[in-house]
C-alpha cells in the first residue's frame, strides 16, 4: 500500500472514529438530560388553570407548591439538586391539556407531571402521557375513570364513588327528601350517578334533579322547580363558583333548608357569604385539626400567605412532596418516579395522613373524606362547637 493511500485510509478511519465518538457523546448527553444528571435542577411539569373560570384553583395550587418548594429546597432538594416547576396554563380545558402533554413529554428535563385540575381535562391528555411514559399525577382527579388511562396515570384523590357514598350518609342524617343539581359535565354526571345510587340504598328520596351549565349565571328557573318539590335539603354536585351562585340564588327564591354543596375554598366562602352558613361538604382537611403535624403546617402557611390553608392548598403541597419522595426513592428520572410510586409504603400527607398506593387502582388505599360544616365563615368538622 502506498504512503498516500495509507494516509488517506488513516484519515478516513480517524474521521469515522470521531463521528462514532460524537454520536456516543450526544447519546450520553441526551441520557444525561433525560435523567436530570446533566443539570443542577430537577423539573416537574404542571398543567393547570392560571386563567379562565377555574383560575382560583391554580392560585391555590401555587400557594401549596410554593410552600412545598421552600421546604424541599431548604432540605437539599433531590440529591442536592434544586426542585422547580414548569407551568403551563391549561384553563382546565381538554383542548389545551393535550398539546401541553405533548410539550411536557418532549421536554426531557421534566420527570413527572402534576395536574390537571378537572378529571375531563386530565383524561383527555392521559393517552399522551402514557405513550410518552411520563407519570401523570392527577392529584385533584376524583373521576373513577382517570387512573384507567394507563400505568402512568396516578391520583391520590378520593374517588367520586367514595365521596358520594359518604355524602349520602351525611344527607340521610339531615333529610329524607332532597332536590339535586349537578354540573352538565362528565364529572358532574358521574357524581350524580353515584349519589343517586347511594341515596336509593339509604332510603333518600330524590324529589327533583337537574343538570346545570358550568358557565351559567342564573340558576333560578331550575332552583324554583327544585324548591317546589318541597325537599328537606338541597344537594349541589359541582365546584366552588357555581356552588356559591346556587346557594345564594336558592336563598333568593325562598329556600331556607339545609344545603349540601360548594367546596372548601376561600372563593366559595367569600362569594356565597352568609347564604352558605351551615353548608356541609366533603373534605380532606381542616385547619382546626389539633394534631401537631397539622398545626405546624397551618402555622407555616399562615406565616407565608397570611391566611388559613384549605383543601386545594393541601392537595398541591402533598402532591409535590409525594413525587419528590418517589424520585428520591426510585431516582430522579421518569422511570425512577414510577418506581418510587410503586415501592414507597409510607407517603405522609397533610390531607391523607400516611398512605401507600394500591397498585391495581393507582389510588391510595383506605382513605376517607371528612364531614365539614361552614360556621362563622370557616369550615370545621361537624360537631365542633361554635
Amino acid at each position: 500500500m502506498s504512503t498516500k493511500v495509507s494516509r488517506s485510509l488513516g484519515f478516513r478511519i480517524a474521521v469515522g472514529i470521531g463521528a462514532v465518538s460524537l454520536v456516543a457523546g450526544l447519546a450520553a448527553a441526551c441520557d444525561s438530560e433525560s435523567s436530570g444528571s446533566g443539570s443542577d435542577t430537577v423539573y416537574f411539569g404542571v398543567s393547570g388553570p392560571k386563567t379562565g373560570g377555574s383560575a382560583e384553583y391554580g392560585r391555590l395550587w401555587q400557594q401549596g407548591f410554593d410552600l412545598a418548594l421552600d421546604e424541599i429546597n431548604a432540605a437539599g432538594g433531590i440529591d442536592g439538586k434544586k426542585v422547580a416547576l414548569k407551568w403551563e396554563d391549561s384553563q382546565s380545558d381538554p383542548k389545551q391539556t393535550v398539546p401541553i402533554a405533548t410539550k411536557f413529554v418532549g421536554d426531557q428535563s421534566i420527570i413527572a407531571e402534576l395536574g390537571d385540575f378537572s378529571s375531563p381535562a386530565s383524561i383527555a391528555a392521559s393517552p399522551v402521557y402514557n405513550r410518552g411514559k411520563l407519570v401523570q399525577y392527577g392529584f385533584t382527579n376524583s373521576s373513577v375513570d382517570f387512573t384507567k388511562g394507563g400505568d402512568y396515570s396516578w391520583s391520590p384523590s378520593i374517588t367520586l364513588d367514595v365521596f358520594q357514598e359518604r355524602n349520602a350518609e351525611w344527607v340521610k342524617s339531615k333529610a329524607k327528601k332532597v332536590s339535586v343539581v349537578y354540573l352538565e359535565t362528565d364529572w358532574g354526571k358521574q357524581a350524580f350517578k353515584f349519589f343517586e345510587q347511594f341515596a336509593k340504598e339509604k332510603g333518600i328520596e330524590i324529589a327533583y334533579s337537574s343538570p346545570i351549565l358550568p358557565d351559567s349565571q342564573d340558576f333560578r328557573p331550575v332552583l324554583i322547580k327544585g324548591r317546589d318539590a318541597n325537599p328537606d335539603a338541597f344537594v349541589h354536585l359541582g365546584y366552588g363558583p357555581d356552588g356559591a351562585l346556587v346557594v345564594k340564588q336558592l336563598r333568593d327564591v325562598g329556600f331556607t333548608g339545609q344545603f349540601f354543596g360548594g367546596q372548601n375554598t376561600p372563593q366559595f366562602i367569600d362569594l356565597a357569604g352568609s347564604a352558605a352558613e351551615g353548608d356541609i361538604v366533603n373534605g380532606v382537611f381542616t385547619p382546626s385539626d389539633p394534631s401537631p403535624k397539622i398545626q405546624s403546617f397551618v402555622t407555616k402557611f399562615k406565616a407565608k400567605f397570611n391566611t388559613d390553608p384549605g383543601d386545594f392548598n393541601v392537595y398541591a403541597y402533598d402532591a409535590l412532596n409525594v413525587l419528590v419522595k418517589a424520585a428520591k426513592t426510585g431516582g430522579a428520572t421518569r422511570e425512577g418516579v414510577l418506581k418510587g410510586l410503586r415501592e414507597v409504603k409510607d407517603f405522609d400527607g397533610i390531607g391523607l395522613g400516611t398512605f401507600a398506593f394500591d397498585q391495581q387502582t393507582r389510588r391510595p388505599s383506605g382513605v376517607k373524606p371528612i364531614e365539614l360544616v361552614l360556621q362563622n365563615g370557616k369550615f370545621v368538622p361537624v360537631g365542633s362547637k361554635k
